[in-house]
């Protein structure tokens, strides 16, 4: 009899329960698993092709790469190179695709730097160097590491220069503003977690913002790093390095507007709105983020004064429609803000569908229960702010 079809979303949700309850299985059994792989991996692979035996190619080989990585993890053995290759070489065999053996060597590179064998971990992961952020800053370390005194400056290098291997270092983190690799790809992937990797990360990009002063990239990729993985403390610490290097580069101002309104600084938020509008007068994003912060404030005067400067600049009217209507919903004003929609109705005309979603979050405002009121002014204002930058082409990061 012919599966009965699973709509993708469903095949992700279960492929990701069985991810989980093997997780749980590998975290208590991972000696035994260590003891026979190719019993451990014939018996999960028999529990997939069971339980979802359509599943996609792309999906059955992230499978195998996560079970394996989790594998590894839970292992007393991960640090035997051996054991990681013959892991590996099993988990290659048994996808369906032949993809090459990014993954594997990447991993390998990473433990043969864990084991300080950091000639070894250059070559192995140089070509990989445009797959991830990670890369470039583990191929400097190991070039840094074995520099004089472990990497420790010598005091002499002021005057002869640095080393050989510091220049080589330096090169390194030169190729990762060159490559402009993306950020946590490798944790898409399953990995990217491990605390020794990342410490090198964070240790190699502090040197090469010291090493390059000038040079914005260092800040702007580890801001983006630091905001992926919730680390408020360094995206704080780069960000007032960023802020004072380059005090009129708005995607520093851009952070620092987030970061303010993160914390409900509104005087924070108003004074980086007062200096994006200083360095960039004829443009329109600044004068947005001024209405977004009245909006969010409720406060109808700085509303007022944003507006009339965004329709000195053409603001478009669609834009205008629905950030009017959002202030007098976050105002309190039910009356206004139906005015408002039927404004938007008019504005949008034959595609004025995304109304009727507005006409059910508003309703929400109504309600007696303070959580539901709450989501309801979240999915307003995320869903208006969401469809106005991308109408008015403002960048999120």
């Amino acid at each position: 009899m012919d599966e009965v079809y699973q709509p993708d979303a469903i095949v992700r949700v279960k492929l990701n329960q069985l991810i989980k309850d093997f997780f749980d299985y590998i975290e208590k059994n991972s000696d035994k698993i260590d003891s026979n792989i190719p019993v451990f991996f014939g018996s999960i692979l028999a529990t997939l092709e069971k339980t979802l035996p359509n599943v996609s190619d792309d999906l059955y080989d992230r499978f195998i790469d996560s079970i394996t990585i989790r594998v590894l993890d839970a292992s007393t053995m991960s640090d035997d190179l051996l054991y990681v290759e013959k892991l590996f070489d099993y988990a290659e065999r048994n996808k369906r695709k032949k993809t090459g053996k990014a993954l594997y060597d990447i991993v390998l590179g990473m433990k043969m730097i864990n084991t300080g064998k950091y000639a070894e971990a250059i070559e192995q992961l140089k070509k990989y160097r445009n797959v991830d952020a990670l890369i470039c800053p583990a191929v400097a370390y190991c070039y840094f590491i074995r520099s004089p005194q472990g990497g420790v400056t010598d005091p002499e290098e002021l005057v002869r220069g640095p080393t050989p291997k510091a220049l080589a270092a330096r090169e390194q983190m030169i190729e990762l503003v060159r490559l402009n690799p993306p950020v946590n790809r490798l944790k898409e992937m399953g990995m990217g977690d491990d605390p020794g990797i990342n410490k090198i990360f964070w240790f190699m990009l502090k040197q090469a913002i010291e090493w390059f002063p000038d040079e914005r990239e260092f800040l702007r990729i580890g801001i983006e790093k630091a905001s992926k993985d919730g680390r408020r403390d360094i995206r704080e610490e780069l960000l007032a390095i960023a802020t004072e290097r380059f005090y009129d580069d708005m995607f520093f101002l851009r952070e620092s507007y987030k970061i303010k309104l993160e914390s409900r600084d509104a005087g924070g938020v108003a004074g980086v709105v007062k200096q994006m509008t200083q360095q960039y007068p004829e443009e329109l994003e600044p004068v947005y983020y001024g209405l977004k912060l009245a909006i969010i404030t409720s406060r109808e005067e700085i509303y007022h004064k944003f507006r009339k400067l965004a329709l000195s600049k053409n603001i478009p009217q669609r834009a205008l429609v629905l950030l009017d209507f959002g202030f007098e919903m976050m105002s309190g004003k039910q009356y206004e803000a139906h005015a408002c929609l039927e404004e938007i109705k008019i504005t949008f005309g034959p595609q004025h569908y995304y109304v009727t979603l507005l006409e059910y979050v508003a309703h929400d405002f109504l309600s007696n229960d303070e959580k539901k009121v709450k989501q309801a002014k979240k999915a307003m204002l995320d869903s208006i702010d969401q469809y106005c930058t991308r109408m008015l082409k403002i960048k999120d990061t």
